[in-house]
């Protein structure tokens, strides 16, 4: 598309009103869309005839927010006590509102919210599998973008990741092998962080897919609250949870109370450890301690916006203030959600208007209470305040680190070996 049709969609969105302004943010990550796996990479050893494992590589899912040339790129380089150990370059997709065919006409614009910013992802793709990384421990990993007029090269954000690899057994009782291990990052850090987000009620994308969906017209968004939790492999989400809301210490009465709970496993991170060490496991069936990080969503009956065609049963702005809501099942209380609501819609955490962290447009981190002792889903619980929230941030307000602070402990950190297990 040549220059002059690229200003002349420009001029025609911005002229659509008021609701073309746009929030400005250039070259800065999403942080909460941010998410980095551990794979192994194994070879044939002809010693053994065994596979084995000769290290890992990291995928990386990315998104940064601003208006960037077709062909930009992000730049992954993985760092160990300052040595480079990996350097990946993925080649992003790059969305801007100006060369959107869905944006072309008055018609196709007419109600849209088009205040969100541009954007460019990158994964799927974003991963070498030659670029072994050997060890554990703890990494650094800078992202920088690469401009694709100029291949100027800016770094953007560091992030900081902890890398455990679970080693396994495999052959028989007498004579047990080593197998290929798997490694994994942990994210227990990212149990205390939730982000809230509405997704269009007939789009099933919602924050980390495709979040641009979400501002079109005639419809109501449905929030969702996006968090991790450590499950292990007998969890299974509570039947009919629902949800209790008040608002300035006010109950809500909601006519639809229920809550959805899902997994979310294009954001899971897991490590299975096996081994015949203790005496019971000599026989039988291997030990196993199984580590996993996997996304949990919450769906609730709570909603913003309305379009021609349909209009929401609870539409949060219509009641602004200090909104809480618990998610309960039988009794029990999985997750207490507090959150700021104005006329627009969600209070930005001070996280982020202190611009420590960046989300999507109309994201917002919210505080989240766990129950004292974790709840049945919680396998284990470790955060640690210190180590900060998105791959390592620091916490920088008062209101983060208390929500930090709070998280209880539960289980095992990390997987042990059969003969220290308890």
């Amino acid at each position: 598309m040549n220059r002059i049709l690229l200003c002349v969609l420009v001029f025609a969105i911005a002229a659509s009103g008021a609701s073309a302004k746009t929030a400005g943010r250039q070259m800065v990550m999403d942080d909460g869309a941010t998410f980095f796996d551990a794979e192994p990479v194994k070879e044939y050893d002809a010693a053994s005839r065994l596979q084995k494992d000769i290290g890992w590589y990291m995928k990386s899912s990315l998104r940064i927010i601003g208006t960037f040339p077709q062909r930009s790129a992000l730049r992954v380089v993985v760092k160990q006590a300052g040595k480079e150990v990996s350097n990946v370059r993925c080649e992003g997709e790059v969305y801007t509102k100006a060369t959107d065919i869905g944006l072309r006409n008055e018609t196709q614009r007419r109600g849209r919210d088009l205040n969100y910013e541009d954007f460019m992802t990158a994964g799927l793709r974003c991963f070498d599998e030659k670029a072994v990384i050997k060890g554990t421990g703890k990494f650094q990993v800078e992202i920088s973008f690469i401009d694709g007029d100029t291949d100027q090269e800016t770094k953007v954000r560091t992030y900081q990741i902890n890398v455990y690899r679970a080693t396994k057994v495999r052959g028989s009782t007498t004579n047990p092998q080593p197998d290929v291990s798997d490694y994994y990052i942990e994210r227990h850090n990212e149990a205390a962080v939730a982000i809230a987000y509405f997704v269009q009620s007939n789009i099933s994308g919602g924050y980390f897919k495709k979040p641009i969906d979400n501002f079109g017209s005639p419809t109501f968004g449905d929030l969702y609250i996006y968090t991790t939790y450590s499950p292990d492999e007998q969890t299974r989400m509570p039947s009919n949870p629902f949800a209790r809301c008040s608002v300035n210490g006010n109950k809500v009465t909601l006519n639809y109370d229920r809550v959805n709970m899902n997994e979310d496993q294009s954001r899971r991170e897991v490590g299975i450890y096996t081994d015949r060490l203790a005496a019971q496991y000599k026989t039988g069936s291997a030990y196993k301690d199984q580590v996993e990080f996997v996304g949990l969503t919450f769906k609730l009956p709570l909603h913003t916006r309305e379009g021609e065609y349909s209009k929401p049963p609870i539409k949060v702005e219509d009641t602004p203030g200090d909104w809480e809501c618990s998610v309960v099942a039988n009794g029990v209380t999985y997750r207490t959600f507090r959150f700021k609501v104005d006329r627009n819609g969600l209070v930005p955490h001070p996280e982020q208007t202190s611009g420590n962290i960046n989300l999507f447009y109309k994201a917002a981190l919210i505080d989240m209470e766990i129950p004292a002792g974790g709840t049945e889903i919680d396998h284990r619980l470790a955060v640690d305040p210190a180590g900060g929230l998105f791959y390592g941030i620091p916490w920088t307000t008062a209101e983060g680190k208390a929500m930090a602070a709070r998280a209880p402990k539960k289980g095992r950190p990390y997987h042990v070996p059969s003969n220290k297990a308890q």
